[in-house]
């Protein structure tokens, strides 16, 4: 049983009252099934079988997560956003617009807008609305306006004014679109929306349709916002998932393997001997050999003995979805070995600029991972935001000189004076540790600001009168090339995990190394920077022990020179 609570139209009150105003024991009947979203779909919604036949709605248990997870949050005066990552083919969408009709077509005044992935997919989903529509009883079937486009206007179709004035019908409808669209959803208010395999709309625009889509999707509690979709590599939907796993957004994550999908069994052969592989699956997602044979079948017939690409369609777990990327600079099964293997958590601190203090705290900017020692020297790496609303991030890196190990990262979003004065306190934290900023884009403003306002001691310099570290067309191969060897060989103890992250998107982009479209690489390029300069920092740190000897002497300091 799935309960629900919704406020019936008046339509719907009208044409039971009349059909059984004599007959309670029918009202109450009605209103058990207008009460439970389950017994709705078995009783008033035929779905099209695999062979072809008519049978009604009976949810799996996976969509019946789904479902309850909906109509709880409904419950508890939310605004439903939930985002589905899952195998293929385990019917969430007949699932979403199961409870997109139920409440579209049953209710006053809702607007639902569903976008496939193309022309082909937004025809099929627009059948289904079709398809319950034309199956329904004729007690709970609402008035529809007949339309030429993908749309069920749920309203009078009287040409008549006096009539449709009497008697308006619902005022609610359901649009079905594709997001190879030009423009969607500009003009109107949606209250419950279907995203339907996000990972595989057009790249161009699909940030944004999402823009646009989210814009439009009313706030108010009881509204739904439903993304799913299947792993596509790393791209926006991987972006907003991680966000919801991390609570940087209000959408719920919800997984499903596909082991929860009861079709995805086939018989077992006598001669049928699980190898060692499904011997540990068996055991660790308790499956029996039914399911384990049908994984066999399909990775042979269907992926042509390609597991990798089973493990991305048909997820166990979901990392094993995002790991396959055709462009990747590195292997995404063996970057997702690397941190899981992170075991070094580190303590949350904050910078406080005015005090020129570090200190514990809730926040997240900066990671300590190590804390200075005395006697210990450490180099920074740091690269800027480029000063647009892309998305990029301020971060730096805390290497222990010596080892290489990692000690600290610092992330977030500031003001080019204040991340400046930031690095100044973490730099001057960490003993005076050889500071190199990147002094491309804003990075010319966080320097002047760790020379003139802060007078950062001992800053680096890519060549005279040049502070910072340039990227450039001689020096970039070189970092790349040096971050993927410390990568492959793991050279040095790395604890950020969002470096590993970065690791994922960062793609050959026409014999070009960065990152993909829609992600960031700002944590590759602070790490890179802090590599390079950690190879060159004995003699700045030599070159400030004789600077110091000599201001001990009384002689005339000139600031930071250029090696």
């Amino acid at each position: 049983m799935i309960p629900t609570t919704l406020e019936l139209a008046l339509e719907h009150r009208k044409r039971i009252s009349a059909k059984y105003r004599k007959k309670p024991k029918a009202i109450k009947q009605v209103k058990a099934i207008l009460e439970d979203f389950e017994r709705f779909c078995v009783k008033c919604l035929r779905i099209k079988t695999k062979d072809g036949a008519l049978r009604p709605l009976i949810l799996n248990e996976a969509q019946k997560k789904l479902a309850r997870t909906v109509f709880s949050q409904i419950a508890q005066d939310k605004p439903v956003r939930i985002i589905i990552l899952k195998a293929r083919q385990m019917g969430f969408s007949t699932t979403t617009e199961a409870i997109i009709y139920y409440l579209s077509s049953l209710q006053e005044a809702k607007n639902a807008f569903i976008v496939a992935q193309d022309s082909s997919a937004s025809e099929n989903l627009y059948d289904m609305f079709r398809l319950y529509y034309e199956n329904a009883p004729a007690i709970f079937k609402p008035m529809r306006k007949r339309n030429n486009s993908r749309r069920l206007t749920f309203e009078n179709p009287s040409t008549k004014e006096t009539e449709r004035r009497k008697n308006p019908g619902l005022k609610s409808k359901i649009t079905v679109q594709s997001a190879e669209n030009r423009v969607l959803a500009r003009s109107e208010t949606i209250h419950y929306l279907h995203i339907s395999e996000l990972a595989f709309w057009p790249a161009k625009k699909k940030k944004k349709h999402l823009d646009a889509l989210f814009a439009a999707l009313s706030k108010e509690p009881g509204t739904v916002g439903i993304i799913e979709s299947t792993a596509n590599g790393m791209e926006e939907y991987k972006a907003l998932w991680d966000a919801a796993v991390n609570g940087e957004n209000d959408f719920t994550p919800l997984f499903f393997p596909w082991f929860e999908m009861p079709d995805y069994r086939k018989p077992v052969p006598p001669d049928f001997v699980p190898t060692k592989e499904e011997l540990e699956l068996k055991q660790r997602f308790k499956l029996d050999d039914e399911q384990l044979m049908w994984r066999r079948y399909t990775i042979r017939n269907d992926f042509n003995g390609d597991e990798r690409q089973f493990r991305q369609e048909y997820p166990s777990v979901p990392e094993e979805a995002f790991l396959l990327s055709g462009d990747g600079i590195f292997d995404n099964e063996y970057i997702q070995k690397l941190l899981d293997a992170i075991q070094t958590r580190g303590m949350p601190h904050e910078i406080d600029v005015v005090k020129k203090t570090v200190k514990p705290t809730q926040k997240e900017k900066l990671i300590v991972y190590r804390p200075p020692e005395v006697g210990k020297r450490y180099v920074i790496g740091a690269d800027t935001a480029k000063g647009k609303s892309t998305g990029d991030w301020d971060v730096a890196y805390v290497l222990e000189a010596r080892t290489g190990e990692m000690c600290a990262a610092l992330r977030g979003k500031w003001d080019t004076d204040l991340y400046g004065k930031m690095l100044d306190v973490l730099g001057r934290w960490y003993n005076i540790a050889l500071l190199a900023v990147e002094n491309n884009n804003t990075g010319e403003s966080v320097l002047n600001t760790l020379r003139n306002t802060c007078q950062y001691p001992l800053l680096y310099c890519w060549r005279k009168n040049d502070w910072g570290w340039n990227t450039n067309n001689a020096t970039r191969p070189v970092m790349i090339s040096d971050f993927k060897e410390a990568i492959r060989d793991q050279l040095y103890p790395i604890y950020c995990r969002q470096l590993y992250k970065e690791c994922f998107t960062f793609i050959d982009n026409n014999g070009k190394p960065e990152a993909d479209t829609g992600c960031t690489d700002d944590c590759i390029m602070a790490y890179a920077i802090a590599l390079q300069v950690r190879l060159v920092a004995e003699r700045w740190f030599e070159w400030y022990e004789r600077r110091i000897g000599m201001k001990k002497e009384n002689q005339h300091d000139e600031g930071v020179g250029w090696i």
